[in-house]
């Protein structure tokens, strides 16, 4: 089996070209949506490029060429339909599609994951989450009995599962995912601080919360060395 480092899609997307969107575009266009849906909770039906730009901290420019790419159209003076933007971006993103995911890791962040509601809202269901560690086995997290990892076979196997969360400490990384590769995920969202090695065909999101504050803090400690003292 040839494995090898995950590397994010980079490049641009013209529109009407398949394939994956560069994660850029992906995270605006994510963006809109969280913006159109609270829109709508709101009992808006409309919404500006110039409104959405000053959210999104972008031009309204790349506004109106994300939504002409994702072919929604807008009515000068008037913006854009909520209704369409939440209708076209909930299949370009993938959101309207249930998928079942299996968790493998039941510590205070597994646990966190396990609990939290708005992944249904966004087409994702977790139909299992599993600990190597014996004595979390049984507990119930959220709506969740922790199973053995023994059970993970099976239950992958029944719902037909392809998607998996890691959320386990990184020396244990690896070796969980070639097993979850040999059971046929093929896509693994990962929260462990390490870089995976899998097959072409699997798909890797990492979500390394370390890196993610280090480079919180570097950002906030410039900005206050720069920061003129009164």
């Amino acid at each position: 089996m040839t494995k090898r480092a995950h590397k994010p899609s980079s490049g641009p997307l013209a529109p009407g070209q398949s394939g994956p969107l560069p994660r850029s575009v992906l995270e605006r266009l994510a963006r809109y949506q969280q913006i159109a849906t609270r829109a709508a909770e709101d009992g808006l039906s409309h919404i500006s490029s110039a409104h959405l730009a000053s959210l999104v901290a972008v031009d309204p420019t790349m506004v109106r060429k994300d939504m002409a790419a994702a072919a929604i159209a807008g009515r000068p003076k008037v913006g854009y339909f909520i209704g369409d933007i939440l209708g076209r971006l909930g299949g370009v993103l993938g959101l309207t599609e249930r998928r079942d995911a299996i968790l493998i890791g039941c510590g205070d962040l597994g646990s966190a994951l396990a609990r939290y509601a708005g992944f249904s809202r966004l087409g994702l269901r977790i139909v299992g989450i599993f600990d190597t560690d014996h004595s979390k086995v049984g507990r119930t997290v959220g709506e969740h009995l922790v199973l053995p990892m023994e059970k993970c076979k099976s239950v992958t196997h029944i719902f037909g599962a392809k998607l998996a969360i890691l959320a386990v400490p990184a020396r244990a990384a690896q070796g969980l995912t070639d097993s979850l590769v040999s059971l046929g995920i093929r896509g693994i969202w990962n929260f462990a601080p390490v870089d995976l090695l899998v097959p072409p065909e699997v798909i890797v999101r990492n979500e390394n919360l370390a890196l993610g504050l280090a480079q919180f803090l570097h950002q906030i400690r410039h900005q206050s060395l720069a920061r003129p003292r009164p």
